[in-house]
């Protein structure tokens, strides 16, 4: 059984969970600036969605009136930035809008990585959620692992100087995102676009459902004081399930009731409509 009583910390998806699109969820949005301002919970807020840089997410939590600060903010993209760092990559060919290249290009200022197409210097692909994406950068990103990664062929008859074989990494395997349009692409088709063309595979996706986004959170509670709360159960529930915490589950956004009949996993702890029910749950 959930209990409320014992949680010290909600980590809380933002699609589907506390906004619509640009709109805010309004009961779930006036819980948590009640919770914060009370002091009863501390909040993090995890998105998988990397066509926005952090800073962009501060912006829209604070544009609904939650206090935050930059440690709140838990994205793939600084997962990607300590890859790059881990791996000493110093070419990367970014498939990213222009506001999170930059964003990243701040971050990996010391690195003097580059983060622009170059077949013969590239030495890994980086697909994020790019909503400026174009023909052009798949293009690219197929012709690069054609050239690098694929044997001689007649299929592709250039090839670069360079064949050292070049690395390929998603920041998260979302299918859409929600809006308040309903559904739209994610990231997850622009992978299945690459796959299908000549069978491109990422070595690593990032974000959920990949718990090394929480060690923030669970470096300062533990897990039984912690809950996951999110609108996918094959993102938000699995990333609270591969860090033994608990899941609420909210119905404001991609769930439905008819999606968890027919779920095989373990149940969310507790399912609310809207995230500011929870309040009334526990012992």
């Amino acid at each position: 059984m959930f209990d409320i009583a014992k949680k010290k910390a909600f980590v809380c998806d933002l699609d589907g969970t506390l906004f619509m699109g640009p709109n805010p969820i309004k009961p779930a949005v006036d819980f948590v600036i009640e919770s914060t301002n009370s002091g009863r919970f501390k909040f993090f807020y995890l998105t998988n969605n990397t066509s926005k840089c952090p800073e962009e997410y501060m912006k829209k939590i604070a544009g609904a009136a939650i206090p935050v600060t930059p440690a709140q903010i838990l994205t793939p993209l600084i997962t990607l930035e300590s890859y790059i760092r881990e791996k000493g990559y110093r070419s990367v060919y970014l498939i990213a809008s222009e506001k999170v290249k930059a964003h990243m290009a701040e971050r990996l200022a010391d690195t003097e990585v580059s983060l622009d197409y170059d077949p013969e210097a590239n030495e890994l692909i980086a697909l994020t959620y790019d909503r400026e994406l174009t023909y052009d950068k798949l293009a690219k990103a197929t012709s690069l692992w054609n050239m690098r990664n694929v044997p001689p062929n007649a299929m592709c008859p250039i090839r670069t100087a360079n064949q050292e074989p070049v690395d390929f990494v998603a920041t998260h395997p979302d299918m859409c995102c929600p809006s308040e349009r309903g559904p739209i692409p994610d990231i997850g088709g622009m992978m299945k676009f690459l796959e299908l063309t000549n069978g491109m595979k990422p070595s690593h996706v990032f974000g959920k459902p990949s718990p090394t986004l929480l060690a923030p959170v669970l470096d300062e509670f533990r897990p039984e004081e912690i809950a996951v709360v999110g609108d996918r159960l094959y993102t938000d529930k699995a990333i609270a399930d591969n860090a033994g915490v608990d899941f609420v589950c909210v119905l404001s956004g991609e769930t439905t009731p008819e999606d968890l009949a027919k779920y095989k996993g373990t149940p969310p702890a507790i399912v609310v409509d809207t995230f500011d029910l929870v309040a009334a749950s526990g012992r």
